[in-house]
């Protein structure tokens, strides 16, 4: 009743900030509540049935648009649809850097705050969700299958966000955007990233601080409570989402190097030039040496990634192996 009492604040709000900007009417702001309360709940409604959530075009959120996105997520009541939702509508402000960061920074900066307001929405929901309080092995399973889903949303929204980077970098790399204009979107995404990293920590932190609750309550060994994650992320389908993102991840990297090698080498070219002042050589010179720098690091960050993912779900399908082999034996 709380938590639908502030949907209903954050609702009035929306529509007084609308009356003051369009000095409406009381009829018109009337007509203005009935139609964005049927409209929004209707889309809330879909919204609960939806499936994959696709990556965003690079396109501007209009006034109107993000009134409506605000005020359905207000309406969204089911706390994990609502972080997905939250994640869904902080990419779209991430798509919007990407359409702006070339010509008009100030809309990019504003797309770029609305990015860090909706991951900040997402993670005041992920506080909300508590362990449940009951010594029922099967409630503390439960928790901990919320857990996994959650994550998942997670990492899918981090895919998309690194999916639009790149997909931003290869359409300036199209245009021959200058490098102070990539240098400046790549400025916008880095912070857009810092924000998500602060709650992919709380995340990680809280599915620890459930798991830790399990073992405590069921009395089990840490093998035990490994198998018991490993079949609970199988089944909610973490294992084979990170998988198909496995894949991707390394196409992705692969657009990345290229795109970064095609800069060093136009640079390079820039350099060589021979009607190019002292003081233009030295900035070249200078990007030169931060995109070798970006390039190396990348190259190592993404081949730990890589790694490290690759181990996890090595180590998932050997046990799943091993326990399908164990049933046979005692089938047989």
């Amino acid at each position: 009743m709380r938590e639908s009492s502030k949907n209903y604040h954050a609702t009035f709000i929306i529509l007084k900030k609308l009356k003051r900007r369009f000095k409406m009417k009381k009829i018109n702001v009337l007509f203005l509540v009935v139609f964005l309360l049927v409209g929004t709940l209707g889309f809330v409604i879909a919204d609960e049935d939806s499936e994959e959530i696709e990556i965003p075009e690079a396109r501007g959120v209009g006034f109107f648009e993000d009134v409506f996105d605000r005020v359905g997520f207000a309406f969204m009541f089911n706390r994990e649809r609502k972080i997905e939702r939250a994640l869904e509508l902080a990419e779209k402000r991430l798509a919007e850097i990407e359409a702006f960061a070339e010509e008009d920074p100030e809309r990019a900066q504003r797309a770029q705050e609305r990015y860090d307001a909706f991951v900040a929405k997402a993670e005041e929901v992920l506080e909300k969700i508590e362990a449940q309080k009951s010594n029922d092995e099967n409630r503390s399973i439960e928790d901990i299958e919320k857990m996994a889903r959650i994550q998942n949303k997670f990492e899918r929204h981090r895919e998309h966000a690194d999916e639009i980077h790149i997909r931003a970098l290869e359409r300036f790399r199209e245009n021959n955007a200058s490098d102070e204009k990539i240098e400046r979107f790549e400025g916008f995404y880095e912070r857009a990233l810092n924000r998500s990293d602060r709650m992919e920590t709380r995340i990680l932190q809280k599915r620890e601080d459930i798991i830790e609750r399990h073992k405590v309550l069921a009395g089990k060994s840490d093998e035990e409570l490994e198998e018991i994650l490993e079949e609970i992320e199988s089944r909610e389908g973490l294992i084979e989402s990170r998988e198909k993102r496995l894949e991707r991840v390394e196409v992705r990297a692969e657009r990345f190097i290229t795109i970064h090698e095609v800069r060093l080498e136009k640079a390079q070219v820039r350099l060589n030039g021979s009607n190019l002042s002292e003081d233009q050589k030295a900035r070249i010179q200078s990007n030169l040496g931060k995109l070798d720098d970006k390039l190396n690091t990348f190259r190592e960050k993404s081949a730990e990634r890589i790694e490290i993912a690759k181990e996890r779900l090595e180590g998932a399908v050997v046990k799943e192996i091993a326990v399908n082999t164990s049933s046979v034996a005692v089938m047989a």
